[in-house]
């Protein structure tokens, strides 16, 4: 009886290590494929060039980017380093007639220096994923400065 009970403990913890290799794999595999994703290449396109097609035909738009990763270059109108625990950083992106058009929000916590530093009318890479429009600019979020 107590061989029996040994080798019934031996199996449930052997099941248990094995759940718990395969769990801990799948999370990795999936934080991977989320890295992946922020890392990937991307669709690389302008500020305007993105505001304009957003303008042109909002439904368009949104099937050929909301939900992607955009590399995305323009002007900088405005920026926002909220106080700690206050928000994330965020920049304004505007267009020749400073007219804001792409809000690039959700940057880390850790680029709120880099952030600080950019000059109104400065050009600026940005890498985020597109969510549509937002009080009536593009909206980009888990951006980070390229």
């Amino acid at each position: 009886m107590k061989t029996q009970k040994n080798a019934l403990t031996l199996v449930i913890l052997f099941g248990l290590w094995i759940g718990l290799v395969l769990g801990c794999s799948s999370f990795q595999k999936a934080m991977k494929e989320k890295r992946n994703e922020r890392e990937g290449t991307g669709i690389t396109i302008s500020a305007e060039d993105l505001s304009k097609a957003y303008e042109s035909n909002e439904a368009e738009a949104a099937k050929l980017y909301q939900g992607k990763i955009l590399i995305v270059t323009g002007t900088v109108g405005t920026t926002s380093t909220p106080a700690e625990g206050m928000g994330r950083p965020a920049v304004i992106l505007v267009d020749s007639r400073q007219k804001p058009i792409v809000n690039a929000f959700g940057f880390a916590t850790d680029e709120k220096d880099a952030i600080a530093k950019l000059k109104i009318g400065q050009k600026v890479t940005v890498k985020c994923k597109g969510v549509g429009t937002v009080l009536g600019s593009v909206g980009l979020e888990d951006c980070v400065l390229q």
